[in-house]
């Protein structure tokens, strides 16, 4: 099952829905696709973390900051998932990810949440952050990422190494007592204005 193609179709569908013209196409994809050659490094390393973040997910997972969710899908899809809950801030993109579910697979859910303050009722195997915590304080989320956790699961960090995100999950990891169960470096590439190392991190209960 090609995830993109299907994707791709229903961001075009929705696109024209919305009163979308020629001209607003063009304009949209032809800026992305000029910004391609600087940005293609980074892009095959976030398609990397994202075929590694997969490997090592089973059971229910939580997708924080799902995004476009195409990595709650991929996730989904795996044999070893029983269900892929995708949660986001942006209703659009949930709304526009549920649509799509309905033709990719019943295993994924995505729902309008913020995470610092969703319902701790559910518990889950796998909780992804998946190139989202550089951009906040990560303890809140690793500490909440805990309490969501059943015994015996993972959280699974795949990210560039911004404001020293890397080493302050380490810090974090040791106070609580938890097992880092890999951490490695994926390659290096331009993102937020400098050179980058991309790492996978992942942190056992």
């Amino acid at each position: 099952m090609n995830i993109l193609r299907l994707y791709y179709e229903e961001a075009l569908r929705t696109f024209h829905e919305s009163g979308g013209s020629e001209e607003d196409f063009y304009r949209l994809v032809g800026s992305l696709l000029a910004r391609h050659p600087s940005y293609r490094e980074e892009l095959e390393i976030r398609k990397r973390l994202m075929e590694m973040i997969t490997e090592e997910v089973k059971g229910k997972v939580l997708d924080v900051g799902c995004g476009t969710g195409v990595l709650t899908f991929k996730m989904a899809l795996k044999e070893e998932v029983e269900l892929a809950v995708g949660i986001d801030k942006s209703l659009e993109v949930i709304e526009f990810c549920n649509r799509l579910g309905d033709k990719i697979t019943k295993k994924a859910k995505f729902v309008q949440e913020d995470f610092l303050k969703m319902s701790l009722d559910e518990k889950f195997d796998s909780v992804v952050f998946s190139y989202v915590l550089h951009d906040f304080e990560p303890e809140p989320f690793l500490e909440r990422a805990l309490k969501v956790l059943e015994e015996g699961g993972s959280v699974i960090v795949g990210d560039f190494d911004i404001n020293d995100l890397r080493e302050r999950i380490r810090e974090f990891s040791r106070g609580k007592g938890m097992k880092i169960v890999k951490d490695f470096t994926v390659g290096r590439a331009e993102s937020h204005g400098d050179l980058r190392e991309a790492f996978l991190t992942v942190i056992g209960k």
